[in-house]
């Protein structure tokens, strides 16, 4: 018996004189319920997915059709991974993917003509200008002089043997402008660079380069209309957009040289969509506006203010008239037919 009662009093002390193994009621539910904190985690990845959409259209090197300024001396690059997608619908505009800048080709691995005296000094009057909020203190830049004014408007057989050239702004017009009879040499993606290697023209079944397709068919068509440069907006040598735009218009001229040939001017950008890049903004397409502008003076052809015809009292595209910023809808696109018929050089023969 009083072995008995000297175990039982030891066992009382053993676990008196040891509290810290004692265990708390309702601590390890308390345990329990303290989550695993994981807010850095789900904060950051939006972050990371939308930073990765944003590169993919100022950082990320596409492969092809690319074009666009950052800096004067450096161009941003983004994905091309949509280069070669078709436009959608007209329910569903082209998207912004289209718009995805490429390196510049160097002057050396072209066969095309050295940087002449005119294209130095047109690359040189379009200074990187510092970016402005669209409607405070924004103004479209438009010539005073050589460029065509309003006519009387024509009809659509005018353009029944003329021939559009561009990329997938282009691209746009010739499908949702109205137009039933024409023809457009386009690409969504291309470039003043990628026009002379890019197989893009389908003659009968054969997809054939730019060069190659007016070889054959150039004579066809009295009347072109050209447009580049929004895919070369961050293109870091501006100089090399003007010298290979003028080759382009050689091989034009070359193939047919009784042809009229329209350069149009960059459509703005909506001012939201401005605001958001570096090299994709108002102020470089006033810049290649006014290197075209130079370019149609210094190759005798036409220029055509089409920015003009299409901005808003701010200058800018109207948000209602593209859904992604860049590419017109066809509301817009029928308002660029107007412009089109309403500005002619009057070659009606």
């Amino acid at each position: 018996m009083i072995a008995v009662l000297m175990m039982v009093a030891l066992l009382n002390g053993g676990c008196a004189g040891n509290p810290g193994t004692a265990r708390i009621p309702g601590e390890e539910e308390e345990v329990s319920r303290t989550p695993v904190t994981t807010s850095e985690f789900s904060e950051s990845l939006p972050e990371e997915e939308d930073s990765s959409e944003s590169q993919a259209e100022e950082t990320s090197l596409p492969s092809q059709s690319s074009q666009i300024f950052q800096t004067e001396e450096s161009a941003a690059v983004p994905d091309s991974s949509l280069e070669d997608n078709e436009l959608p619908p007209v329910s569903e505009p082209a998207s912004e993917g289209d718009i995805h800048p490429d390196q510049p080709a160097s002057e050396e691995k072209t066969s095309q003509p050295e940087v002449s005296a005119e294209a130095s000094a047109a690359s040189q009057a379009a200074p990187v200008e510092t970016q402005q909020s669209e409607g405070k203190g924004f103004q479209l830049w438009s010539p005073e002089s050589d460029v065509l004014s309003e006519s009387a408007a024509v009809d659509n057989s005018y353009f029944s043997d003329t021939l559009f050239i561009g990329d997938s702004r282009m691209q746009g017009f010739v499908l949702y402008s109205g137009l039933t009879d024409v023809t457009g040499y386009t690409s969504v993606g291309l470039t003043v660079d990628t026009a002379y290697s890019k197989a893009f023209v389908d003659l009968s079944g054969e997809k054939l380069t730019l060069a190659a397709a007016l070889e054959r068919k150039g004579a066809d068509y009295k009347r072109f209309y050209l447009l580049f440069g929004m895919n070369e907006l961050g293109w870091g040598t501006w100089s090399v957009f003007v010298s290979k735009y003028g080759g382009l218009i050689d091989i034009i001229q070359k193939a047919n040289p009784d042809a009229v040939i329209y350069l149009e001017s960059l459509i703005p950008l909506t001012a939201q969509k401005s605001s958001k890049s570096e090299w994709l903004n108002n102020d470089h397409v006033n810049s290649f506006n006014q290197m075209i502008w130079q370019l149609a003076k210094d190759k005798g052809v036409y220029y055509l203010d089409t920015a003009s015809g299409l901005a808003d009292e701010n200058g800018v595209l109207a948000a209602e008239d593209s859904t992604d910023g860049v590419h017109l809808n066809k509301a817009a696109c029928g308002r660029w037919l107007d412009y089109l018929k309403t500005h002619t050089a009057g070659d009606f023969s």
